[in-house]
């Protein structure tokens, strides 16, 4: 069984980080039965889904044009 991290997140959402594939997945890329050994908890972190969405760095690089064309 591959052994996991339980991240527990101040949004009340959780997730499963692998710390070590074992040796069936190595072999066949089948996903065995999740071994959790280990729990953190991040009450000052929010996950990936509930944090606010921020444009991108490098958005301000882009051309627009003044126009908006329908692509139909």
């Amino acid at each position: 069984m591959c052994d996991y991290t339980q991240v527990e997140y101040c949004c009340q959402h959780f997730r499963f980080v692998v710390q070590r594939w074992c040796s069936v997945y190595e072999r066949t890329n089948k996903v065995c039965a999740p071994n959790v050994t280990h729990l953190e908890v991040r009450h000052d972190e929010l996950c990936s889904d509930c944090r606010p969405r921020s444009p991108p760095a490098w958005e301000h690089m882009i051309r627009r044009s003044k126009r908006a064309t329908p692509y139909i």
